[in-house]
């Protein structure tokens, strides 16, 4: 009964393993992508406004306005800024890209290279998932082989 449990909690954590580490390599390489297109041309130029400051929490996401410089576009609102923008208190106004309903610096900010490493982290997720799957998959062997 014991090792049953054991091997039930062991097959779980690799579940979670498998789930976070798809979860991570996903997310990584859609925030790289848009990061890359940005950093590219991609977007429409304009001007972001904050609505929403971030009061002492140093990571904190702002949001605001976007309004692109072409009036034929629509505006963004409660938009979140997906790079290094210097903006973070009320009213705060800079020059951004709006790219698939998010605001980026003009540059891009630095979001293809957070993405690439958060999608690295997915990826070292999934080696360990591998590396605990063919260790368990040993042990089973083993075991039947000892059985």
């Amino acid at each position: 009964m014991d090792d049953r449990r054991s091997r039930a909690q062991a097959a779980a954590i690799r579940w979670v393993v498998l789930v976070v580490a798809l979860l991570l390599l996903m997310v990584g390489a859609g925030y790289a992508a848009s990061g890359r297109a940005v950093a590219r041309g991609a977007g429409s130029p304009g001007v972001f406004t904050v609505t929403k400051e971030a009061v002492n929490c140093g990571r904190c996401v702002v949001e605001g306005t976007f309004k692109p410089d072409d009036p034929a576009e629509p505006a963004l609102t409660g938009a979140q800024v997906m790079g290094r923008l210097p903006v973070r208190v009320l009213g705060d106004q800079a020059r951004a890209v709006g790219h698939d309903g998010k605001v980026y610096p003009p540059d891009g900010g630095g979001a293809a290279q957070r993405g690439l490493g958060i999608a690295a982290g997915g990826l070292a997720g999934l080696l360990l998932w591998l590396r605990l799957a063919v260790r368990a998959r040993r042990r089973r062997r083993s075991a039947s082989l000892a059985g």
